[in-house]
């Protein structure tokens, strides 16, 4: 398992731009503060209509307190207009995630998708 950390990268296209949120390593105790500035950076680096797109696929694993924190996050996008996905969970992050509607269940990992827009 590995510290956790986050990446931020924006994108702009035709579609509309977007901020990726790259999440890398254990996300378990104690990582909620790694996640909320990750989440608090995405967020500030938008505008209103943009998306926030949150990328699971370096994550080892995932406590309740950072699931607590993208719900918010998915809560927030609500309130302030950003589009919000989780993207590319796989295993036990997957399920946790499945349990709480924030990723699809399933054995699919392609590129699931779950959010507002």
């Amino acid at each position: 398992m590995t510290d956790p950390r986050y990446e931020i990268e924006r994108t702009n296209l035709r579609t509309g731009s977007s901020v990726h949120l790259h999440l890398i390593g254990a996300f378990d105790r104690g990582a909620d503060r790694v996640l909320r500035v990750g989440m608090r950076d995405a967020f500030a680096s938008g505008r209103r209509g943009h998306r926030v797109i949150v990328d699971m696929k370096d994550v080892d694993s995932i406590g309740s307190e950072c699931i607590d924190l993208l719900l918010i996050g998915y809560t927030r996008a609500l309130r302030a207009g950003f589009g919000y996905e989780i993207v590319n969970p796989r295993g036990h992050v997957r399920q946790a995630l499945a349990l709480t509607g924030l990723c699809a269940a399933g054995d699919r990992m392609a590129d699931d998708r779950v959010g507002v827009s």
